[in-house]
């Protein structure tokens, strides 16, 4: 569950009656402690606004009215969390529809004819078959969408599942955080670095792939980011970060390869780290404080 910040304070604020009132009127929240301050959250972004109003009212020295609006709870239908997730999450609701649409390229023959299109470099046709070319070539005929196209390929079943649900958990968090316009431009240069870092990766195909890079760019930043600055919306569980860099670790080892077919793209993996860690560092020195 990713929660919504309402309202901070001082950490010797008393916030009994607060909370009382809250309980009072079955309002759901919660009160954490981040950089000295108390911050009170909801579960439903929907309940930001007529809670932020109940606050304000209770701030006042006045007490909220009994009948103050609160947005019904949606137990009944299951339908609307879904949509209020995918408006809540635009962006990375793309990012999973364009890797499906990928896989769908990479693994279905009527669609394989694009395949040639979206790799890192252009696949030229030679009689007998086809190869790769060089990366001036993307470069000299202006296709430069390339750089960033080879994210959305997947080749496996495995594949597009695993990045999928990480992109999911990883990345809504981020757009959360940074907004859609910042979320793009961090996947934009994430996924930049962790595909040159591929193509000049020694002994690796030029035909690769996948979100993966994104991905590990997503965990760099937030566990940079959390150390020199956390933020309740990052706080992810200290073992998922731990299980990724293990199974970075891993697969740098080649000991995956032994089970997987084409291999895993190391260097993808490695640059989007280093370029989600040196994003996550900056964002939080450009932080502003909190102020206490």
């Amino acid at each position: 569950m990713l929660w919504t910040s309402v309202r901070e304070f001082p950490l010797e604020r008393d916030l009994t009656e607060l909370v009382q009132l809250l309980r009072t009127r079955q309002i759901p929240h919660r009160v954490t402690e981040y950089q000295g301050r108390q911050i009170l959250q909801v579960p439903d972004p929907r309940l930001g606004e007529p809670v932020g109003e109940f606050i304000d009212t209770w701030l006042a020295g006045g007490v909220p009215a009994q009948d103050t609006p609160v947005v019904e709870q949606t137990e009944g239908e299951p339908g609307a969390a879904v949509l209020l997730q995918l408006r809540k999450f635009p962006l990375t609701v793309l990012l999973i529809a364009l890797s499906l649409l990928g896989f769908a390229v990479a693994r279905f023959a009527p669609l394989q004819a694009w395949l040639g299109e979206l790799t890192f470099v252009p696949l030229l046709q030679v009689p007998g078959g086809y190869y790769l070319g060089e990366l001036n070539d993307t470069l000299a005929s202006g296709q430069w969408w390339r750089l960033i196209s080879p994210a959305f390929l997947h080749f496996s079943i495995f594949h597009i599942v695993f990045n999928a649900l990480w992109t999911w958990e990883l990345g809504r968090r981020l757009e959360w955080v940074m907004g859609p316009w910042r979320y793009a431009v961090f996947f934009l240069f994430s996924a930049l670095a962790s595909n040159l870092t591929q193509y000049v990766w020694p002994s690796q195909a030029a035909m690769f792939g996948g979100m993966s890079g994104v991905v590990y760019a997503m965990v760099g930043f937030i566990s940079v980011h959390q150390w020199l600055r956390p933020h309740p919306a990052l706080a992810v569980p200290r073992g998922i970060l731990i299980f990724m860099l293990a199974w970075l670790g891993i697969c740098m080892l080649g000991v995956v390869d032994l089970f997987m077919s084409g291999g895993v793209a190391n260097g993808a993996h490695l640059g989007g780290l280093v370029a989600g860690a040196a994003l996550g560092g900056l964002s939080a020195i450009r932080q502003p404080k909190t102020k206490q």
